[in-house]
């Protein structure tokens, strides 16, 4: 009876205490850049100052490295920085409310994705029905809708960008030129023009997954014509090429030392869905980040056919095991969100038998990913979002956990009637919890802190009703939708 009378006690306290997160584009500034920032010696760097609050906002950046310029309307940092180093740079962002600074690091030299790529992807949502115009759009939204000023970065164009050969003469890929009338330089400067980086796909194999023309054996070709067109991010699949470990790594260390002597800073993401163990070459192989599954289905969990181990749960469950491999420069993926889909996505729904999942289950798909270090890209329609899904989409509280310094995968550390927990070390010692009903049922449950070494006394806080919790001590009481993911920051008093 006592645990009941404490149970419905919390739940009240924080139903009172609850709050919504402040709007993107009011009050004072906030910046949400991640603190470390990597790119090559030598090559662009493209960086906008990832900021919220009332318009408009003024930017400042200090102590520049040589090189390095600043819009300071725009807060759209750009330019070539040559001498290898770690530079500290003030970020502030003023408006009439007040101002805000942050120090970041960049760090030119040899790694990039100090912490896991923030973004879009056409495949999801688009499929093949891409275009320059609908491109352009979406980066318009994302420059607009609050996604960059929390720090979402990428614009990834998927397969089926291709015309139908190569040119014959160079072997140089070629855009389709009904897609794509001015070219992938154009869009590139478009989206660069935003503050915003442009991501790229194309396939291990002689044929892409769509069976357009493929990489295999023009890998060096194809680096540096990317780099001419200024590409970020490069996606490489593994569709058409013969199914075997030394395969893989052979085609994948080709590419990668490609893209890193083509004289720009391209992300590479290998996409093999996980096959041979990824995790454990990629990294030498030149991948920031690697697919550890197949690709992602609409649908929270499904049964024993092999279609549903494309599920959300049957992806979150094949993470549990490879937290160890994770860590700034280097992620595991577990595909792209599904955020706002609601069963419409041309690839997600599977031909219209999946409905989508909740909104609750969205925000734990989004807790879960944050939680992992997992690449956050989004591939919903950004230009037609509701308020919930951009709600979900824009936490900055949550995004600040993905983006955290160290780069820790989070940990399964518990699991107690169909109830899961995960724990996450940030940088500043802090400690991030989320906490998982799996059940199709509401639950109860009290949140430890047996699992914390030392002092048992923290300040909490609700990173989804953005309330500080006050020192608790000893545990917190969570109230738990069925499918629902709280998420909590534990931070020693000050």
């Amino acid at each position: 009876m006592k645990q009941s009378i404490l149970f419905l006690l919390a739940l009240l306290y924080l139903q009172l205490t609850a709050q919504k997160q402040l709007p993107l584009n009011e009050g004072s500034p906030q910046i949400h850049n991640a603190t470390v920032v990597g790119n090559y010696p030598n090559t662009e760097l493209i960086l906008s100052i990832a900021a919220t609050g009332e318009k408009p906002i003024r930017y400042d950046a200090q102590n520049l490295p040589k090189g390095l310029k600043l819009d300071e309307a725009t807060g759209i940092i750009s330019g070539t920085v040559t001498e290898r180093g770690n530079y500290t740079v003030k970020l502030v962002a003023k408006n009439k409310h007040g101002w805000k600074e942050q120090d970041i690091r960049l760090a030119i030299g040899d790694t990039l994705c100090y912490t896991p790529p923030l973004g879009w992807n056409s495949w999801n949502v688009f499929t093949k029905d891409i275009n320059e115009k609908m491109l352009m759009e979406i980066a318009d939204a994302m420059a607009s809708n609050g996604m960059r000023d929390v720090g979402y970065q990428y614009i990834n164009i998927d397969d089926f960008w291709h015309a139908e050969s190569r040119d014959s003469v160079t072997g140089k890929p070629v855009v389709d030129p009904a897609k794509f009338p001015h070219g992938m330089k154009y869009l590139s400067d478009y989206v660069h023009s935003k503050g915003l980086k442009l991501g790229i796909y194309s396939c291990a194999g002689t044929k892409t997954c769509g069976k357009c023309f493929g990489g295999y054996s023009f890998e060096e070709i194809d680096a540096k014509t990317y780099a001419e067109w200024g590409i970020d991010l490069l996606k490489y699949d593994f569709c058409f090429t013969p199914w075997s470990k030394k395969e893989a790594v052979e085609r994948y260390t080709k590419m990668g030392t490609a893209l890193k002597n083509s004289g720009r800073s391209i992300v590479f993401s290998v996409c093999n869905w996980g096959l041979f163990k990824p995790w454990k070459w990629a990294p030498q192989a030149g991948g920031q980040y690697w697919r550890t599954t197949p690709d992602i289905f609409d649908i929270w969990k499904g049964g024993k056919s092999n279609i549903f181990r494309n599920s959300m749960m049957y992806i979150l469950k094949r993470q549990n095991r490879l937290a160890k491999y994770a860590g700034p420069g280097h992620y595991n993926d577990p595909d792209m969100l599904l955020v706002g889909n609601y069963g419409k996505g041309k690839a997600t729904s599977w031909n219209g038998n999946f409905k989508g999942m909740t909104d609750t289950e969205y925000e734990s798909h989004m807790s879960l990913w944050a939680m992992m270090a997992a690449p956050l890209l989004s591939s919903n329609d950004l230009r037609n979002m509701n308020d919930c899904t951009q709600t979900i989409l824009t936490n900055y509280e949550l995004l600040a956990i993905n983006q955290d310094a160290k780069g820790e995968q989070a940990k399964l550390v518990k699991k107690k009637r169909g109830v899961w927990v995960y724990k996450k070390e940030l940088s500043n010692g802090d400690i991030a919890v989320a906490v998982l009903n799996t059940k199709k049922k509401h639950d109860f449950f009290r949140l430890g802190f047996e699992m914390f070494e030392g002092d048992k006394t923290y300040t909490v806080r609700d990173v989804w009703k953005h309330t500080d919790m006050g020192i608790n001590n000893g545990c917190v009481y969570s109230h738990l939708d069925a499918h629902e993911t709280s998420v909590y920051i534990f931070s020693k008093p000050k």
